[in-house]
């Protein structure tokens, strides 16, 4: 990362987004891929390692009833 800059007064928005720019270009690929990646917990999904069905239906079931919809993993029809 690039040394911190110091400015009396308020920076324009443009000044302000170029040494943002600045600053993640300054990164390697390795820090910007750990700061890029936020590992959340999933309700439902994380808690068995895996889930087997006997039927595609089955799963789409299991889908609809016992995943939240904000996940995306509902089926529409």
């Amino acid at each position: 990362m690039q040394k911190i800059m110091y400015r009396i007064g308020k920076t324009s928005e443009e000044e302000h987004l170029r040494l943002d720019f600045l600053d993640g270009l300054s990164r390697t690929v390795d820090q910007r891929i750990e700061f890029g990646l936020i590992p959340i917990k999933l309700p439902v999904i994380d808690d068995l390692p895996y889930r087997i069905f006997d039927k595609m239906e089955d799963y789409r079931k299991w889908l609809n009833t016992a995943l939240p919809k904000y996940l995306g993993y509902y089926c529409v029809k």
